[in-house]
């Protein structure tokens, strides 16, 4: 089984006193190994769609772009349900800062 990851970050706005956040985000992605070899995973495939998603949330006032408060629990639900038809999905983690994160599952949405 291999695990792989695309990082992003974004620098939003949010919050009914509005104020900034670099958030980062993690992508992860499960693959089995067949003959030593990732099988069906191509970041070339996955990374426009997971760019689609990320540029609607980069320098914006977020809560209106995911529809409901901007906690990073939201934002992460909002990204996994954008990039749910994408196979192999795993999780997504979204930081808030460097102390600071939650873990959605695909499993659990």
């Amino acid at each position: 089984m291999a695990r792989l990851c695309i990082i992003r970050n974004i620098n939003s706005a949010h919050g009914k006193h509005i104020h900034g956040h670099t958030f980062k985000i993690e992508i992860n992605f499960v693959d089995n190994l067949i003959n030593n070899i990732v099988g069906n995973l191509d970041f070339h495939e996955i990374n426009p769609k997971i760019d689609s998603v990320i540029s609607k949330l980069d320098k914006t006032y977020i809560d209106d772009v995911i529809g409901t408060r901007a906690t990073v629990e939201n934002i992460a639900i909002y990204i996994i349900n954008e990039l749910k038809d994408i196979s192999n999905l795993y999780s997504v983690i979204v930081w808030e800062g460097s102390d600071k994160y939650v873990e959605i599952l695909r499993e659990e949405r």
